[in-house]
């Protein structure tokens, strides 16, 4: 039996993080996808910042990492604009996950579900009871990963990217 655990990201994790996310970004280009595509994916700036805030985190397998997300304090702006739908709530504080990768070469064992489920037992456990998450709408596998974590959809944001359009989903413990 696998032994699965999150914590939070150190600095030491950021080569193995940056693998994971280069995997997922070669799996998404493979599927079409345009998401993460042309130097709009997370960069090592952006997981080295999440670090030191305190809100990057690691799914451990066995002693290896696998996964890996941050979980983001803060009014997201792109989040304040959903459009064809609405948010269940507006007047709570919320955490936002962003940068979920899975290892490429353990891909579809839902390893995703248990870093979700993770991140909103997290944040549980912060006291934020409002948790909300993006994906870009050809990402099938993502949004099943969303779904089995009992999220729900809401509607869509729209990044100031190419391609930023997004499904929205929400959480609320």
């Amino acid at each position: 039996m696998m032994e699965i655990t999150l914590r939070r990201a150190e600095k030491a994790d950021c080569p193995e993080i940056m693998k994971i996310i280069q995997q997922a970004k070669a799996f998404l280009a493979h599927q079409g996808s345009p998401q993460w595509q042309n130097g709009y994916g997370p960069t090592e700036e952006a997981i080295l910042k999440d670090i030191e805030k305190g809100e990057s985190y690691v799914l451990v397998v066995d002693n290896q990492i696998v996964g890996t997300a941050a979980l983001v304090s803060g009014i997201d702006p792109v989040y304040t604009a959903i459009t064809e739908g609405n948010w269940q709530t507006t007047d709570t504080a919320y955490l936002s996950i962003h940068r979920v990768a899975i290892d490429g070469t353990i891909r579809g064992r839902g390893l995703a579900k248990e870093l979700l489920t993770g991140l909103i037992q997290e944040a549980s456990a912060m006291g934020i009871h409002d948790i909300r998450i993006d994906t870009y709408p050809k990402n099938e596998p993502m949004e099943k990963a969303i779904f089995a974590s009992g999220f729900t959809y809401q509607g869509e944001v729209e990044f100031p990217i190419p391609h930023g359009e997004r499904k929205a989903y929400q959480y609320l413990v």
